[in-house]
């Protein structure tokens, strides 16, 4: 039972976190709130599962951006139907991730660095192709990706995504192979997995993760800013830390994940509702976040899953 506890600690600490917020805060326990904030952790949940294959990136947030810019202007300027719109911003996410994977793997250049390179380009390409200025004019029936015409269906779309990711990581050789490859990469190609070729699929799908979500926040709020989703990345990181990832890879699990993302909007939610002070928020959000991952890190020890 230690164990297990320990292991999906992440899914109790955030039972524990809203039951006590609830308590403090009727507002918080409100239906409406609740959908909210659900809706606002799509965008985050979705970057961080992808996160999960594609190792820690820094360029997850830019690449959301780029994605929403140019599946926009091709719905705007090209008249574009939707869906067809939705597919090309995935598509240059896809294209991000694989540049990020080929440099990573056959350019033998640390994902620290090409991912650091990627999230100032994609940034400078988002800001070049809109003219520096937000993509306005989108069609009426790109608005139900976002959840503006039901809150429910970015959830969906989060929680599915989550479940295919559980199962690829859990019942696949791919899943396996990533799980190898970050707790020794050298064990790995000796015990001849595709190194290689993994790093790159896992990297294409992190950057087809973020421009989903790029797409679904265009969607949400109508439009594509070339300065959308800043920070976003370090908001993924975090929720895959408290998730139970390591930075090194080899842990971590998709809907431990989620619940990583949704700690944090509950957290800035509620500072919300109490009206604390932006600049207070970040501070007690970061010591929060700390004081989480400290005690999560602490039990598994305890029980065994996790060494130093």
């Amino acid at each position: 039972m230690g164990r297990f506890i320990a292991k999906h600690s992440p899914l109790f600490i955030l039972a524990a976190l809203c039951i006590i917020l609830a308590v403090v805060s009727p507002v918080f326990r409100s239906p409406s709130n609740l959908q909210g904030v659900a809706q606002r952790t799509a965008v985050v949940g979705i970057m961080a599962v992808g996160q999960l294959a594609g190792g820690i990136a820094l360029s997850v947030g830019s690449i959301a951006a780029l994605s929403g810019v140019v599946g926009c202007l091709a719905m705007v300027n090209l008249s574009v139907p939707a869906i067809p719109g939705i597919f090309i911003g995935i598509g240059v996410g896809l294209l991000c991730g694989l540049v990020n994977g080929l440099l990573t793997a056959k350019g033998k250049i640390p994902p620290f660095i090409v991912t650091l390179g990627m999230m100032m380009a994609a940034r400078g390409a988002a800001l070049t192709a809109s003219g520096a200025t937000p993509v306005f004019g989108l069609p009426e029936n790109f608005a139900w990706l976002g959840g503006t015409r039901g809150w429910w269906l970015p959830v969906v779309f989060m929680f599915g995504i989550a479940a295919f990711f559980a199962v690829v990581l859990g019942y696949t050789r791919f899943g396996r192979a990533l799980y190898v490859i970050g707790g020794n990469k050298e064990a790995a190609r000796l015990s001849g997995v595709p190194v290689d070729w993994v790093r790159i699929a896992a990297f294409a799908i992190s950057g087809t993760a973020a421009g989903f979500a790029g797409m679904m926040l265009a969607s949400r709020t109508s439009v594509a800013s070339p300065t959308a989703a800043e920070m976003y990345e370090l908001q993924a990181i975090a929720a895959c830390v408290i998730g139970g990832a390591s930075l090194m890879g080899g842990e971590g699990g998709a809907f431990a994940t989620i619940a990583g993302a949704l700690i944090m909007t509950v957290l800035y939610n509620f500072c919300n509702l109490q009206n604390i002070n932006v600049h207070w928020q970040q501070i007690l959000v970061g010591v929060l976040l700390v004081a989480l991952v400290f005690y999560d890190n602490r039990r598994k020890r305890k029980a065994g899953l996790l060494k130093d």
